[in-house]
């Protein structure tokens, strides 16, 4: 059996290159990180072929040029790097590695009939080795040796391209690494946003459920506060009269029995205006109910009528403004817009320690903007949307404003007034 040192030298080298190339794929399958690949790679190109310098090309996504993602052996400043890092893939002495799809070999690169020049700042370029690095044949880029002592020959030529085969399938094993890593990273950044929109979602319909529970038992409470006012209202006024009424008959009927004439000419006039001050009255619960002047002629005078009745009542002028053509809308439409009038000039009445009160309401072809304006106090709106107990008007309004399709805005500060502004696009009526 022979020793190592009786082997002949050039079977000692295929030995160590076969050697370094078994631990070239211990270390490389290793590696995940394209940029640990790309270097460790390069570094055994080197040291295998004792070159000076080397670089590996990768081919860009439209094949036009190649860029150079790894260099050892010189280190370019970021500035040069930034220019310089691309090489158009037209003819020359690297770019023939890719063009050709073979490995191109040069005694020296600088005196080359193809080459094309060199940036200012990069090292001569003497002898030089290029191979292909190559996917089923189809090349992706390539490894660039120069400047070793000695020219490259056959045998060099045949090592790197077997290096180039091996770093070729961890490169491609690399990138798809990496775009599954940045795919997975993505998608978990999609997950995670979508996760919380759900959970802030899922809070807010929560709150809304409350909200609308609270709405609910309000406006419940609010419709037996109403039927107690108009029974309240029908007993200490249509009752009452109701009653003067028929006692005034009982005695126009004793007057004409004793034949007093004109004492049974006054009883009946008193109930004459009896009936007459109960039919006033019953206009008025009927138009709190539902106002007759919206049925019969529309929005716009109907808020004008709203607006004569709440001066009457308050005290406090109110004025209204219409712009536009005024236009008739659907009646459900027309009711909502008219309530939300009414609880935002109620609101005025009850809180804003107002001097005056302006209403405007605008008719555009496809759009109606209706504005509630007071001279009051004002109010914090963000406390008063915090806390939903207190606000339930707001709530309604806003509940009324969704309900159309529109959106509601509030614009207040303490001590500056307040303006309620609802926006609702309109179908007019043809």
């Amino acid at each position: 059996m022979l020793t190592e040192s009786l082997l002949p030298q050039p079977t000692l080298q295929r030995d160590e290159r076969l050697q370094a190339l078994y631990h070239l794929a211990v270390e490389l399958s290793a590696l995940r990180s394209l940029e640990s690949v790309l270097n460790t790679a390069l570094r055994h190109c080197l040291d295998l072929t004792g070159s000076q310098f080397g670089f590996v090309g990768l081919n860009t996504a439209d094949n036009r040029a190649m860029d150079v993602v790894a260099i050892q052996g010189f280190h370019p400043s970021e500035h040069f790097y930034q220019h310089n890092h691309l090489i158009p893939l037209r003819p020359n002495i690297f770019a023939r590695v890719v063009l050709e799809n073979r490995p191109v070999r040069s005694l020296d690169a600088a005196a080359d009939p193809q080459r094309v020049g060199q940036p200012h700042g990069h090292p001569r370029v003497g002898a030089f080795l290029g191979v292909p690095l190559r996917i089923r044949d189809v090349p992706m880029g390539m490894i660039g040796l120069a400047n070793r002592p000695s020219p490259y020959d056959d045998e060099h030529e045949q090592l790197l391209m077997t290096y180039a085969a091996q770093v070729a399938i961890v490169i491609r094993n690399a990138q798809l690494y990496e775009q599954l890593t940045s795919a997975n990273e993505a998608l978990e950044r999609k997950v995670a946003s979508r996760t919380q929109e759900l959970e802030e979602a899922k809070e807010a319909l929560a709150q809304k459920a409350v909200q609308l529970q609270q709405l609910l038992t309000e406006t419940v409470a609010v419709q037996e506060r109403e039927r107690q006012r108009i029974s309240q209202d029908m007993h200490d006024g249509t009752n009452q009269l109701l009653i003067g009424a028929m006692l005034e008959l009982k005695s126009a009927r004793e007057r004409l029995t004793t034949g007093n004439l004109a004492k049974a000419d006054e009883s009946l006039q008193t109930v004459q205006d009896i009936v007459r001050r109960v039919e006033a009255e019953s206009k008025r619960i009927i138009h709190d109910l539902r106002p007759p002047t919206l049925d019969a002629l529309g929005l716009a005078p109907a808020i004008r009528r709203y607006a004569e009745r709440f001066q009457q009542y308050t005290g406090l002028p109110c004025t209204v403004q219409v712009l536009g053509e005024p236009t008739r809308l659907p009646s459900k439409v027309e009711i909502s817009i008219y309530r939300l009038m009414q609880e935002a000039l109620q609101n005025v009445s009850a809180h804003a320690q107002a001097n005056r009160a302006e209403v405007i309401i605008t008719f555009a072809p496809h759009l109606l903007k209706l504005v509630i304006m007071d001279d009051g106090r004002g109010f914090d709106l963000a406390a008063a949307q915090q806390n939903p107990q207190g606000s339930f008007g707001l709530l309604s309004m806003q509940e009324r404003a969704e309900s159309l399709g529109g959106r509601l805005m509030i614009q207040t500060q303490k001590g500056q007034g307040t303006q309620v502004e609802l926006v609702v696009p309109i179908q007019t009526n043809s």
